[in-house]
């Protein structure tokens, strides 16, 4: 077999891949190769790397001669127009260094041709001058050094002197490799650890890179302690661009599924279609326009920008389905509007008629194309679509081309009718601020309004007017539509369809129905007829109630659907109170809620409920610290009675020279054992039985005893208190003439006797 300098090759043997480069033939058979991954050569047989050819274990990659050995700039034009100037640079060094081998391979295949010439410096310089006229004649013009010439001798292979193994590679940055065979494999496993499946979260970057160098300098320290070499590994920021390299779109997907699916997962290509319903686009926005919140009585709550869902046929340009909402865009948006979609709209029928096929936009396509948010590509809307036996696409990220036929329908609906609304945004922020606008003070139109407002313009001019982009009038490319040949595809299950398009959740059901979100939900005969087949087959542990599986619909509150698995059927639940019960959704509902709440507290004051629940939240906490005191009292009296019946005071008749012993009773459980008391004194004063009780006696005796003993305290008290003394007396003054006031009879007299009394 033929092998050339400069060949590639992938060899897979032993369970492990390897790329190999040809870089010497010995004379013996042997082929010397240089290994990708080590930068090492090894040594391989000829017989063997043959039979590896043969049995596809060693496959070509590269020939030497290969095109793609050759930068692309250098076969580019740098004189055509619009060519930036860095490109133009590119191609300019490109071809000069084509220019430049090209001239090394003529003198290389002439010295081939002398077969004489000397290898030295002399005599490579002898040889370059008798070559020049020549070389000139055929376009070399440069004249090359003999140190240049040598070494392009000894870069290619005599008689075969290659144009790519001429080229230089001053300048260019070949791919890092290091030599130590424990960098390769540790690498790789930093690699796998950062491309992981993340639970619940895959690692960082630097998480890998420091897993790497961790080991490395552990390994490097180990090296230096036993006196080896050191390591030598890459760094920090040559470790994180190895990592960033090695991502492949499987290993993109293990590591982050969405991620992928937006880096790989389509092309941004423009949309075609062939006939009607072959391919929908899907995609949700915000209009430019205020829409007023109204409560029950027509007062406005809030201001806000609606979001519109719009489904639109390719071929035809049709809207299939237009839906405005306060719902921020989610899988439950994104199902009305596929419920609107496979259903004929009636509402529009009646509204308009007919009106040539502009109200017949409806059917079930074969694929739709939706955005690539996280509530269009999620395993549950797939499902629903794949039973549905529709096709279902992501566009990728950050390319609006993909699905520009929804993307400028968005810019045709603000433009014909949310613009020239009132409560319109029809500039900028930046310019609305210049201008003073204030847009959102203007609104006017409730969002069924507007939502009628947007189906007449679709249908009366939309739908009629010539698309330039299609050529066409949308309602006759759609008419296609009612051709044998081509048909409409339609949902059979409409209803099974809208039950499926629902929110499940897990609930439990009772007498009183089920409760979701404040809502009560409950009908009488529906709710026993569902207990009594379903809570047998629920044991004795539920004690009435049940866990049902429910399908809510957020965009209505007026009732939910709960499957009954024992029948095998559907069961619909209305909401229990009827102002609920008008299609509302469950967010407007809240905002009737919160209207009524703000009612309440309008018609009471908050201050004055805080301060009437303080005042009886004072009462209750006077009546309790009234109870707690009473029952300290209480406590304190049994407290007091049971130590004073343990330390009963006892009253001893005691004469002068009588001998008292202070001695204590140890009780016993039988009360017979022998007391180290003196028996003689207590017996003779004691008047009851001379055994002594282990307890103190209980009952009549103990309250005679009791009695008894109050009255000696009482009279002892009586001797030891002091004398009462007894109060001054008061004297008569009527009886006593002393005390009485003298009666003046002649008042000359009685100052005559007042005079001599003072002399």
């Amino acid at each position: 077999m033929g092998f050339t300098r400069g060949d590639c090759y992938r060899v897979t043997t032993d369970n492990r891949t390897r790329d190999y480069t040809l870089v010497k033939k010995l004379a013996g058979g042997s082929l010397i190769f240089l290994d990708e991954s080590t930068g090492m050569p090894e040594r391989i047989e000829e017989a063997q790397f043959g039979k590896w050819i043969k049995e596809n274990a060693a496959v070509q990659q590269l020939s030497s001669n290969w095109v793609d050995r050759i930068d692309i700039h250098a076969l580019m034009d740098a004189t055509l127009p619009d060519t930036p100037l860095e490109t133009r640079k590119r191609i300019e060094s490109a071809q000069e260094k084509v220019a430049e081998a090209l001239m090394y391979r003529y003198y290389a295949r002439k010295f081939d041709e002398n077969g004489k010439v000397s290898k030295s410096t002399d005599g490579l310089e002898e040889f370059i001058e008798k070559t020049y006229s020549t070389a000139c004649r055929a376009g070399h013009f440069r004249r090359p050094s003999a140190s240049g010439l040598a070494r392009a001798l000894k870069r290619s292979v005599p008689h075969e002197r290659d144009l790519a193994d001429l080229i230089s590679k001053q300048g260019a940055h070949s791919k890092r490799v290091w030599k130590d065979p424990w960098v390769k494999p540790k690498l790789d496993e930093a690699v796998e650890h950062f491309y992981q499946e993340g639970n619940p979260k895959p690692p960082e970057l630097q998480e890998a890179v420091f897993l790497f160098l961790g080991q490395a300098i552990e390994e490097d320290r180990a090296r230096r302690a036993r006196g080896e070499e050191g390591l030598k590994y890459p760094k920090r920021t040559a470790v994180e661009n190895y990592i960033r390299d090695q991502e492949t779109r499987e290993r993109l997907a293990r590591r982050d599924p969405i991620k992928a699916l937006q880096r790989y997962g389509a092309r941004a290509s423009g949309a075609t279609a062939e006939f009607p319903l072959q391919l929908v686009q899907v995609d949700q926005t915000q209009i430019d326009e205020w829409i007023p919140i109204y409560d029950e009585d027509g007062n406005v709550e809030d201001r806000k920008r609606p979001y519109l869902v719009s489904i639109v046929d390719v071929y035809s340009r049709i809207l299939l389905a237009a839906i405005l909402t306060f719902e921020k865009p989610s899988t439950l948006t994104v199902q009305l509007a596929i419920k609107q979609m496979l259903r004929p709209k009636l509402f529009l029928i009646e509204r308009f008629g007919v009106k040539k096929g502009a109200t017949d936009g409806y059917g079930q396509p074969k694929k739709m194309l939706f955005d690539n948010g996280v509530e269009n590509i999620g395993v549950s809307m797939r499902a629903l679509l794949g039973d549905a036996g529709i096709d279902m696409d992501a566009a990728p990220k950050a390319t609006p081309q993909a699905k520009a036929i929804v993307e400028s329908g968005f810019n045709t609906y603000n433009k014909g009718i949310w613009h020239k609304a009132p409560g319109g945004i029809p500039y900028k922020p930046h310019v609305l601020a210049a201008r003073r606008l204030k847009p959102e003070e203007k609104a006017d139109w409730a969002l069924r309004f507007a939502e009628g407002v947007m189906w007449h313009w679709i249908v009366n001019v939309h739908h009629l007017s010539r698309n330039r982009t299609l050529e066409a009038v949308p309602v006759r490319m759609w008419s296609k539509i009612n051709d044998p040949m081509v048909g409409r595809s339609v949902s059979k299950r409409l209803d099974l369809v809208d039950i499926i398009c629902g929110t499940r959740a897990r609930l439990r059901i009772d007498r009183n129905g089920v409760v979701y979100e404040n809502h009560v939900f409950h009908h009488p005969d529906v709710t026993e007829d569902f207990l009594i087949a379903t809570v047998p087959k629920e044991g004795r542990s539920g004690r009435g109630k049940v866990k049902v599986e429910a399908i809510i619909y957020k965009w209505d509150c007026s009732h939910i659907v709960i499957v009954d698995h024992v029948r095998k059927r559907f069961v619909r639940l209305p909401n229990s109170k009827p102002r609920f019960a008008e299609g509302l959704s469950y967010a407007e509902a809240d905002l009737i809620k919160a209207s009524d709440r703000r009612l309440d507290k309008h018609f009471v004051d908050e201050e004055e409920l805080i301060l009437a629940k303080y005042e009886y939240y004072k009462l209750i906490d006077n009546a309790r610290a009234m109870d707690r005191a009473e029952r300290a009292i209480r406590q304190a009296k049994r407290a007091a009675k049971k130590a004073a019946r343990q330390d009963e005071l006892v009253i001893w008749n005691l004469v002068e020279g009588d001998h008292i012993e202070i001695g204590s009773i140890e009780p016993t459980v039988q009360g017979t054992a022998s007391y180290d008391v003196p028996q003689e004194m207590p017996a003779m004063v004691r008047k009851a039985p001379q055994i002594l009780h282990k307890d103190q006696p209980r009952g009549a005796q103990k309250a005679r005893e009791t009695r008894e003993i109050n009255k000696q305290v009482k009279k002892l008290r009586n001797l030891a208190a002091p004398p009462a003394v007894p109060p001054p007396s008061i004297p008569d003054l009527q009886s006593s003439s002393q005390w009485m006031l003298p009666i003046i009879e002649s008042p000359d007299s009685f100052l005559d006797a007042l005079a001599d009394d003072l002399d």
